[in-house]
């Protein structure tokens, strides 16, 4: 068990240990045709990148809800300050990693020449992706901005909402605001939007407990939707909120059905779940940020080492897909759990501090 899973370590799910593991294969299956000839890959990268952040997001939103109670401010407060912890050291690490290697002369797909741009530089390493359009973003790293800001909507949300509809309400009113900034002043990155739903499927899937629950959360979350689609329609420029494809309807009806299964079936602590998928699925983040950097230095080493022609390119391929995979798998892993040590070695450290334990003793008194 990893820092990333200690919220839900006392109930860990393993249906989302699941879901997480094929959510960072997909992720990586969508940018290898970066790093290979395989027209397969080039033709479904949309296909991976989309179905693998999807269920990133609903993980997200499910965790946020099901690991959390915002009843206080104190409640909001030590969310951010636990997300923060968890969140911004290996993110800030990653950027460290691509700037280096950018400034050097490597080509890091993605990148956008992160090591050229101080203002792309800066704005990432605040986690403002969110708030700020796409040009202005490290193209992988979205998510974390994106992430952030969703965490900072969603307790309001949550801290104010007594019930689903309630939720619904001020899911729909928080989104005005930011499609203002979007459609005005070309402000919050259009993933924002494209998530959004995802997020709030995420919550509602937490919140659910019963079949009877899933009916009615079922129900409001399509008159929560049906409403945005009429507000649209009625001359309210939501296009890039409600612009829905037939994949993201796969995902819906996927992400209920998850549900239901989750509550008819109750598959926890029955699954025999391998410890490579549990590992993988503990390691998702790190190997999220860090895949991009490890498959560039891996196919820069193979393409020194082996004098490729014309003809041959798919003994590249291959090596890459079967070498390199596991590799940066391995890595990402690694990376994690050196991380969570040093997390944990610190964390001790602050608290066994004399100061440390003044403050908290004035504090709880």
């Amino acid at each position: 068990m990893t820092l990333f899973e200690s919220d839900y370590l006392r109930t860990r799910i393993q249906e989302i240990d699941a879901l997480r593991s094929i959510a960072i294969i997909f992720i990586i299956f969508s940018h290898i045709d970066s790093f290979t000839n395989i027209t397969i890959f080039n033709k479904l990268q949309g296909l991976f990148a989309f179905f693998g952040l999807s269920i990133f997001f609903f993980i997200s939103g499910f965790l946020m809800y099901s690991s959390n109670r915002f009843s206080t401010a104190k409640d909001i407060n030590s969310f951010f300050k636990k997300r923060v912890a968890k969140i911004y050291p290996l993110y800030w690490f990653s950027i460290i990693i691509i700037y280096v290697m950018d400034k050097i002369g490597l080509n890091i797909p993605f990148s956008n020449g992160i090591a050229a741009n101080n203002l792309l530089l800066f704005l990432n390493i605040l986690g403002l992706q969110g708030l700020i359009p796409e040009n202005y973003n490290l193209f992988i790293w979205w998510f974390v901005g994106t992430i952030l800001l969703y965490y900072f909507l969603f307790t309001i949300i949550i801290y104010y909402s007594k019930g689903v509809r309630s939720l619904l309400l001020y899911s729909t009113l928080m989104v005005f605001p930011l499609l203002f900034l979007r459609n005005e002043f070309n402000l919050i990155h259009v993933n924002v939007f494209n998530y959004y739903f995802i997020f709030i499927a995420g919550i509602l899937s937490s919140s659910i407990d019963s079949l009877k629950s899933l009916k009615k959360t079922t129900l409001f979350y399509s008159i929560f939707l049906l409403t945005l689609f009429i507000i649209s329609d009625s001359g309210v420029n939501m296009s890039t909120l409600t612009d829905f494809s037939k994949r993201d309807i796969i995902f819906m009806i996927s992400a209920f059905i998850f549900t239901f299964c989750r509550i008819k079936f109750s598959f926890n602590n029955k699954l025999k779940f391998s410890f490579l998928a549990e590992k993988l699925a503990d390691s998702s983040y790190s190997i999220y940020l860090f895949h991009i950097p490890f498959l560039t230095l891996f196919k820069l080493f193979i393409d020194l080492l082996i004098p490729l022609e014309a003809h041959n390119w798919y003994l590249s391929d291959c090596i890459i897909i079967f070498l390199g995979i596991p590799f940066t798998l391995f890595f990402g892993s690694f990376i994690m759990v050196q991380f969570d040590i040093f997390y944990k070695k610190l964390a001790f450290k602050i608290r066994s501090n004399p100061f440390f334990l003044r403050w908290l003793d004035n504090f709880n008194s």
